[in-house]
């Protein structure tokens, strides 16, 4: 089986950050699932609205949100971005979040 694509977009000049990186490798480790990892950088507002960008970090599974899924929000930005997480509200995923993404698209695959 192919590797799940997983992509992490941010804005220019920013990185993803390490609570983003550090939940990534946990999510991965979690699912024991095969990824294929690709980081974006977003360069412009006009950029952000081409990509469907909301905001630093993003994080896309197959191409679906982590959070929105297919049905991501119509407003994009280039500013950071902040999570619904158990501990409130928090400027990156939470590894559960991008782990249940991950084991979602896998086990869409199987069934195709």
């Amino acid at each position: 089986m192919k590797a799940i694509k997983v992509e992490v977009l941010h804005a220019r000049g920013h990185s993803p950050g390490t609570e983003t990186e550090e939940n990534l490798r946990l999510a991965i480790e979690a699912t024991g699932i095969e990824v294929e990892l690709t980081y974006t950088e977003v360069l412009s507002q006009e950029d952000a609205t081409t990509k469907k960008f909301l905001g630093t970090p993003s994080i896309r599974v197959e191409g679906s949100d982590v959070e929105y899924g297919n049905r991501p929000p119509e407003e994009v930005q280039i500013g950071t971005r902040y999570y619904n997480s158990p501990e409130g509200w928090k400027p990156y995923p939470h590894a559960r979040l991008i782990a249940n993404a991950i084991l979602e698209a896998s086990s869409s695959r199987k069934d195709h």
